[in-house]
């Protein structure tokens, strides 16, 4: 009796060992997740600035600018949107005592990643 009581315990500490583990690998794959959104995110704004400025100078192309433009904004979007499924996932962690990263540095990453393609946006019209 007390060997199967023994045994039992072990297989009880050793679900609860496999489920916190689980649950750090999907904080994890929630942050990757995240920093592939922000790339995706900044590749927009760079390719936006890179056909405006060189494709669009000098009025060779006056679609250019309006296709760097849309870039950009796209990738304010995509900012915009990873935040937000970062923190709604996070939140769901949080539920089962996983810490995230802080929502507040993020805010702070956010607003600078938007002031930086608001930034890029006004030198698209700069000549």
């Amino acid at each position: 009796m007390k060997a199967s009581m023994e045994m039992q315990d072990n297989s009880e500490k050793s679900a609860r060992e496999r489920t916190d583990l689980a649950r750090q690998r999907n904080l994890l794959a929630n942050e990757r997740t995240f920093s592939a959104w922000l790339r995706t995110g900044l590749s927009a704004v760079v390719a936006g600035l890179g056909i405006a400025r060189l494709l669009g100078s000098g009025g060779s192309l006056p679609i250019a600018h309006s296709i760097g433009v849309i870039l950009v904004l796209i990738g304010g979007g995509i900012y915009v949107l990873a935040f937000w499924r970062y923190a709604q996932v996070s939140r769901s962690l949080e539920q089962e005592n996983m810490r995230a990263i802080p929502t507040r540095l993020l805010n702070i990453l956010l607003a600078a990643l938007l002031l930086s393609g608001v930034l890029a946006f006004v030198l698209l019209f700069q000549r």
